[in-house]
């Protein structure tokens, strides 16, 4: 009997591909979005890269997908969560064989229902297509060559896509700031940290900044933070450096802008020991 151990699984998610180290690599945007109609059908694809000298093998499937301001991700079963659209996809491949520095397209199609539950769906729904690499000496490999009762340890890169729908007239979006919290860097830097939540219905990326004044209402700048997708029932941590603050209180407004006229705004006072 072989037995392996993982030795760790990267997993990529985002905007754009970023080539590791490993077996494969994704090479087309990490995330797809489509504005859709109730019963339309769309296709997409999925570049993957071998760059190495040999054959490479990787698997493809599906699961659910969300994440938290507290740094936890959720990867269910596909079709589980009310807004997954997994069960609207047909990925045309759950594994592919990539020959040496050669690139493969994963194509798939989504069929989008024309209701959901008896009503007309609305907001966004996603779910994630994993492309994850088959180390070659892993048992799912079909050239895996070693004898039985053999032991290892089993480098695995993974890529997860995002597969999103998203339907034309939405109510607006409805961000919340659920914690906040100060820290301080050894450098004496500030930071201003907020656990922001989607309590909307539509996938969101708002722009997200500070605008830090003192107690008198001098200003002190404005502060960015970093735009962040945000599915509905998700939540981020927005780290805002605030910069080598002295001593006092100062009054920060927090401005998220969704997009069209969803502005949202809080705003604390901060006290620097």
């Amino acid at each position: 009997m072989k037995r392996f151990f993982p030795l760790f699984a990267l997993l990529l998610l985002g905007g754009t591909f970023s080539p590791a180290a490993a077996q494969i690599s994704v090479r087309s945007q990490l995330s797809h979005d489509k504005t859709v109609v109730p019963g339309e059908t769309y296709t997409g694809a999925i570049l993957v890269r071998n760059d190495t000298d040999e054959v490479q093998q990787a698997k493809v499937y599906q699961t659910d997908y969300l994440f938290y301001a507290d740094g936890t991700n959720y990867f269910g079963d596909p079709g589980q969560l009310d807004r997954s659209n997994a069960s609207w996809i047909e990925v045309a491949a759950s594994s592919v064989v990539i020959p040496p520095r050669n690139s493969m397209e994963i194509t798939y199609r989504v069929t989008v229902p024309e209701d959901i539950d008896g009503s007309a769906p609305a907001g966004s729904y996603w779910s994630i297509i994993m492309v994850e690499g088959i180390p070659k000496d892993s048992p799912e490999n079909i050239e895996n060559s070693l004898p039985d009762n053999s032991y290892g340890v089993l480098q695995v890169t993974r890529y997860g896509v995002q597969v999103a729908s998203h339907f034309n007239g939405t109510s607006g979006a409805e961000l919340t700031i659920t914690e906040s919290q100060l820290s301080r860097s050894d450098d004496a830097e500030t930071t201003l940290n907020l656990a922001v939540q989607n309590d909307g219905h539509k996938l969101v990326r708002p722009d997200m900044w500070v605008e830090l004044y003192g107690m008198d209402g001098t200003a002190f700048g404005r502060m960015e933070g970093q735009k962040s997708r945000l599915y509905p029932g998700t939540s981020v941590t927005q780290r805002i450096k605030l910069g080598k603050l002295d001593p006092g209180s100062y009054r920060a407004l927090v401005i998220m802008d969704a997009g069209e006229e969803d502005v949202f705004g809080a705003e604390f006072t901060l006290n620097i020991d």
